[in-house]
């Protein structure tokens, strides 16, 4: 192992610097680019969202708890410390996806309705959000960098079989059009490899 290898691993939270070689790997693999970071938004306060309102007017909306705020700020160092580089970042445009994103990378994301998702929205409109996400996990940055998705639990599982909790993210590696995999999970623990989940 070299010596920026170590330092890499080094700077992973104690419980992820696990004995298996693959959440190393995965972990050291990401500062090379090319994954897709589907992270949920981080610990809202529920407040209850009946109907969909004006989306840029957060006062409606379930917000952000200071919890929430810190672990996205965690989730941003952990990635920061793996040495990721981001090219997309875009979100939901619910404010509490949009707070998550700017606390995880330090700037505004890029505001991307196909990531939106409501309980008032009609089946059709749900499949839909689906297959668009589906797109958008599978396509690979160029340049050696990352892409981070943030959105809402109910898309990614229905889409990948998976429900993520606030503040969790899926790490996929896209394979070609419409096809992906995840291959690890990010929470404010650190990184995990499927595989040592």
């Amino acid at each position: 192992m070299t010596l920026h290898r170590r330092s890499l691993l080094a700077l992973l939270p104690a419980p992820f610097i696990a004995s298996c070689a693959s959440t190393r790997d995965l972990a050291a693999d990401m500062q090379r680019g090319g994954y897709v970071i589907y992270l949920r938004h981080a610990q809202s306060d529920g407040k209850p969202e009946p109907a969909l309102g004006d989306i840029k007017d957060c006062l409606w909306q379930s917000n952000l708890t200071p919890a929430g705020k810190t672990q996205a700020t965690t989730i941003g160092q952990i990635l920061k410390g793996l040495g990721v580089r981001y090219g997309q970042i875009g979100s939901s445009p619910f404010c509490r996806c949009r707070d998550t994103a700017q606390l995880v990378t330090g700037r505004p994301a890029q505001i991307m309705p196909e990531l939106q998702y409501h309980t008032s929205q009609s089946p059709n409109a749900q499949a839909a959000a689906v297959e668009r996400l589906r797109v958008l996990v599978s396509n690979r940055e160029p340049g050696g960098r990352c892409t981070l998705l943030v959105g809402h639990a109910p898309p990614f599982k229905v889409l990948a079989g998976m429900e993520l909790a606030e503040a969790q993210a899926a790490i996929i590696r896209p394979r070609q059009t419409k096809e992906f995999d995840v291959v690890g999970l990010l929470d404010p623990s650190g990184v995990q490899s499927r595989e040592d989940a």
